[in-house]
């Protein structure tokens, strides 16, 4: 299959977190306890990705799923989703894929089934642009549509452990899906997308760094219970999170005093509410504790009205003559509860932005230069969060589009991938410093990138900013600003207008 894994990655969370849960469905506390015979010990899935430029989103059914004991046996199942899972949300962070409780021993391979495959891709030739999905491949449309390559809409494979994974009686363990983006989605000989999809995967046992055994940095969901006690000395209370827009694995989090929060009136674990939308920043520990690094609460559930949630990337955006912006497209991505009915995912949703928007970013501590995002900063590529009053659409004639009335914008983390340009500065320790970067995707332009790194970052098969050199292809994970404002006079800088990306990590992907 494809190459070797590299360990605790990005985010399925959006679409995966119920996709391999172990058992029966959805559980309370740590994650699912299905029916199984004999001891048992916690399995926790982390996933990773090489992504691709060309695909917004890769959707797939997985039908069936299953661990194989080491020299045969009585598979053990994994719960599949009710809907499909889109492969194109790993993109260099970490999450929660799924977790609960299997059926203690070692097990030597995991069988997948993989149905109705649909890629979507960016059209920017429209105005504004738009995800455009490829049909599904038929008797009748054999060509610019969405195949497997061995010909059908089902694939079913076969993936090896390397090492075997061991899940010991009331311990925890875990393993990272790899799925290489890149290698999967075929390409014609002028790199466009042909529709024909071979996956690529590989799963490798996860390896503990001390007490930790996985990250989780972009879980998302709505809290359902908080819990400001512990019978826990090393924690302060719990809140549970239901992952997936208030629709998928219900886990518990704990908190700790050193945990931080973001968000008006939340300072704390006291302030937090049921129904609240937060995304969380944490560790998996090797007793199987979710543990909140920070936490970050955007905005509270109404479940009546047409009040809704977004997540997405933005498209397109309209400026006053002032540079202010005063409204957006988005390709939805996901949403904070479920709107499907009103607004599909991977469609173009017109946000407009009013006076009293209230702007923030996630992740304070990552915005090193304390970059304000707001009317002048909101760019396309950026990834974000939104909340407001929907508008739903009409079929007509003449038909008219969804709209979003936004109330709340929160600037997220995203990845951006593309070859490295030409240093700015480097530090005496070979990470802080900057870059410039060719991001590949139309959205930016041509136009190369800033990218800030700072000590703490981290730096993935390479050694520091004195290892970057022209050719390889990096993929850097960060908050993405559109900056109307030259940066400072000392390197690294900056001429405005153009994108600065606070860097977290930097990659550096096979060719």
């Amino acid at each position: 299959m494809s190459r070797g894994t590299r360990i605790f990655l990005p985010a399925l969370v959006a679409g995966l977190a119920t996709v391999l849960m172990v058992g029966c469905g959805s559980g309370m506390g740590r994650g699912t306890s299905p029916t199984t015979s004999g001891p048992t010990g916690s399995l926790v899935i982390f996933g990773t990705d090489q992504p691709s430029c060309d695909v917004q989103s890769f959707m797939v059914t997985i039908s069936s799923a299953a661990l194989v004991p080491q020299g045969g046996g009585t598979p053990v199942t994994i719960t599949a989703p009710s809907g499909q899972v889109d492969f194109a949300s790993l993109v260099d962070f970490t999450n929660i894929l799924s977790f609960g409780s299997v059926t203690a021993g070692t097990y030597e391979s995991l069988t997948l089934t993989l149905t109705n495959p649909q890629l979507t891709v960016l059209n920017t030739s429209a105005i504004p642009p738009t995800g455009v999905p490829l049909p599904t491949c038929s008797a009748t449309l054999t060509t610019n549509c969405t195949s497997f390559s061995n010909g059908t809409p089902t694939d079913t494979l076969s993936l090896m452990f390397s090492p075997p994974l061991t899940i010991t009686t009331g311990g925890t363990s875990g393993f990272v899906v790899d799925f290489d983006m890149r290698d999967s989605v075929q390409t014609d000989t002028n790199g466009l997308v042909t529709g024909v999809v071979n996956p690529q995967i590989t799963i490798t046992p996860s390896t503990a760094s001390g007490t930790t055994l996985g990250e989780a940095d972009t879980l998302y969901g709505v809290v359902q219970t908080v819990t400001t006690t512990s019978t826990d000395p090393n924690f302060t209370g719990s809140f549970t999170l239901q992952v997936q827009g208030g629709v998928g694995q219900i886990l518990t989090v704990e908190v700790t005093s050193t945990t931080g929060f973001e968000g008006d009136s939340v300072t704390g674990l006291s302030d937090l509410t049921q129904g609240t939308f937060v995304e969380v920043d944490a560790i998996v520990d090797t007793s199987g504790n979710i543990i909140a690094q920070e936490v970050d609460a955007e905005a509270q559930v109404v479940t009546t009205g047409q009040h809704a949630g977004f997540l997405g990337k933005i498209i397109g955006v309209t400026r006053d003559t002032s540079g202010n912006a005063t409204g957006f497209n988005l390709l939805v991505g996901r949403e904070a509860w479920d709107m499907t009915s009103a607004v599909p995912l991977q469609s173009s949703l017109a946000v407009t932005l009013a006076d009293t928007t209230h702007y923030g970013s996630n992740w304070h501590r990552w915005n090193r230069r304390a970059l304000q995002f707001g009317p002048q900063t909101v760019g396309l590529a950026e990834k974000v969060a939104v909340f407001g009053v929907l508008t739903a659409g009409t079929t007509g004639p003449p038909a008219t589009p969804a709209t979003l009335a936004a109330d709340r914008v929160f600037l997220r983390q995203r990845n951006v991938l593309g070859t490295f340009q030409a240093k700015l500065a480097t530090g005496s320790d070979n990470r802080t410093g900057g870059f410039t970067m060719l991001p590949c995707g139309d959205l930016f332009g041509g136009q190369p990138i800033t990218v800030l790194t700072f000590g703490d970052g981290r730096w993935r098969d390479m050694g520091g900013l004195s290892a970057l050199t022209p050719g390889p292809i990096i993929n850097v994970s960060g908050l993405l600003f559109y900056e109307q404002t030259n940066g400072p006079g000392t390197p690294p800088t900056w001429t405005a207008p153009t994108w600065v990306m606070q860097g977290k990590v930097v990659h550096k992907l096979p060719k």
